[in-house]
């Protein structure tokens, strides 16, 4: 085992406190802002999905059946009909790039099938306002996963995701939008469908964003105070230097792994060590050098 020398810990602890004393005041603003977004984001959002999913005026789910079975215990029924039709589209739609995410395939399945559940308890449950906030909730999460399931790829392969541009006239009748279905065609509904899926969730994106953001600050802001916390970060920095960032991590604290993120030193995604360029700036001042 080689000996682990090359950089000053101690260093790296000064770097580490020196950062967090110019940089906490703008997390905590940050944090802030990302919560006011957040409280505005979430309306928009759900009404970005409402209006999108109410302008797909498609087989088996148009608003005379809407209307036909929402007085009865079947009210959910022709949600679900949809929710088949978008996963039956959707694996039409991209057959070469078919499920390239899996793991999102596999969480938009689940909660299809929850949806399905919840949409018999309307026989055995009689309060229909809660089942409709909790099978919106699934429904939701189920197009969510969707869209990722097809979405979510490399960026070399995003030109194949767009190969075929949508024409006005597959959208339906009368505008460029399509405000009418044409009933002679099912190549509207189609191309309606994969629009939907495709940028309804855009503005959840935004909140799954923004949680993230606002949950990193509360950590950092967390961690900051303990002094352990901070040490641990310049150590786990320090390992990350000697071993040349391949490191495993999974025994270091989230918070001083936050800490490392939020002072742009280094980025942890999907099990891989980035090294920042203000990482860099402070390996630098931190490497010790080789005795002549």
């Amino acid at each position: 085992m080689k000996q682990q020398n090359n950089y000053d810990a101690s260093i790296i602890y000064n770097e580490i406190q020196s950062d967090i004393e110019k940089q906490k005041n703008m997390m905590f603003v940050a944090g802030f802002f990302f919560l006011i977004l957040l409280m505005v984001i979430i309306p928009v959002a759900i009404w970005l999905f409402l209006g999108l999913l109410f302008y797909a005026d498609l087989p088996f789910f148009d608003h005379g059946v809407i209307s036909m079975v929402s007085h009865t215990k079947m009210f959910l029924l022709p949600y679900n009909i949809l929710l088949v039709f978008y996963f039956f589209i959707m694996y039409l739609k991209d057959k070469k790039l078919h499920l390239v995410n899996k793991e999102h395939f596999k969480k938009a399945k689940r909660y299809f099938i929850f949806s399905l559940l919840i949409a018999v308890l309307p026989y055995v449950f009689a309060n229909h306002f809660i089942l409709t906030m909790i099978y919106f909730v699934f429904f939701v999460l189920t197009i969510y996963h969707l869209s990722l399931t097809y979405y979510d790829v490399e960026l070399h392969k995003v030109e194949n995701i767009h190969s075929h541009l949508y024409r006005s006239e597959d959208l339906g009748w009368m505008s460029s939008m399509g405000l009418l279905d044409n009933p002679l065609s099912m190549q509207d509904d189609m191309n309606r469908a994969k629009l939907f899926v495709q940028t309804s969730t855009l503005g959840f994106d935004f909140i799954v964003l923004f949680i993230h953001m606002i949950v990193r600050t509360i950590v950092f802001s967390y961690g900051i105070r303990y002094k352990h916390y901070i040490q641990e970060s310049a150590r786990l920095f320090d390992i990350i230097l000697e071993e040349e960032l391949n490191v495993e991590c999974a025994q270091y604290s989230v918070q001083s792994k936050v800490i490392l993120e939020s002072l742009n030193y280094v980025s942890f995604r999907n099990g891989e060590i980035v090294l920042y360029e203000h990482g860099e700036i402070v390996s630098k001042l931190a490497k010790i050098k080789e005795q002549k």
